[in-house]
């Protein structure tokens, strides 16, 4: 298994990792769909990353890692989404391999906290999150603007 920045070769095999991801989250949204512009923005920009694990050329997890400033701290903080490991390659390790490979680059580019948000139906996720030494230490609240 490698672990890598996601190119824009990659677009079709992540965008269906995150159509499995919303089927699994019973989310309308198709991403394979609608997901492509913005897949090509955050490669384009190269400020934000997308990693990937993949296993004889086949991409088997993902995550995007976003970077927000934050004036209070004066730094960056690392922000995850759309952190998901195919189903049938679960519990191999894989995730860990993803956030590993997330937390080296953010110690290389100074970035001192990593946060992310998880659906409350994802328990499995929480504990595998709770094992990578995460903490919950925030409510987060979602608005949808109609």
């Amino acid at each position: 298994m490698k672990i890598r920045f996601a190119t824009s070769q990659d677009k079709e095999q992540i965008l269906k990792l995150m159509d499995e991801f919303n089927v699994l989250l019973k989310s309308q949204d198709v991403p394979s769909k609608i997901g492509g512009a913005m897949f090509d923005e955050i490669i384009k920009s190269g400020d934000n990353k997308i990693f990937v694990a993949e296993e004889n050329n086949k991409l088997i997890g993902t995550a995007t890692l976003y970077f927000l400033p934050n004036i209070r701290h004066g730094e960056k903080m690392g922000y995850v989404k759309n952190f998901y490991v195919t189903e049938r390659m679960r519990d191999k390790g894989v995730g860990r391999a993803i956030f590993g490979a997330i937390k080296k680059y953010c110690l290389e580019n100074n970035v001192k906290v990593i946060k992310l948000t998880s659906s409350n139906k994802l328990k499995n996720a929480h504990n595998f999150y709770e094992a990578m030494g995460g903490k919950s230490t925030e409510r987060s609240f979602r608005f949808d603007i109609e």
